[in-house]
């Protein structure tokens, strides 16, 4: 049971991992090419943001906002 738990975990933080990059690379292709890059992953990244801290917020998507950054800093940590 507790190789299943390791191979999970692996294959999560595997996942994770690719998942970010891919952010990233999105991130910079938007930076580089601007508007003919195809979608808009910086806008899309401010309106979550602004779900969490503008004028909609409630507690209860500042509570959330510190369990994600919790549990990215977790990930991080584990490497």
């Amino acid at each position: 049971m507790d190789k299943v738990t390791t191979t999970v975990k692996s294959a999560i933080s595997g996942l994770f991992a690719v998942l970010t990059s891919i952010i990233g690379l999105l991130v910079l292709s938007q930076v580089v090419f601007g508007e003919e890059a195809g979608m808009n992953v910086i806008g899309n990244i401010q309106a979550i943001v602004n779900g969490f801290v503008g004028p909609t917020a409630s507690l209860a998507g500042l509570i959330t906002l510190l369990l994600v950054v919790g549990l990215l800093q977790q990930q991080n940590t584990d490497k």
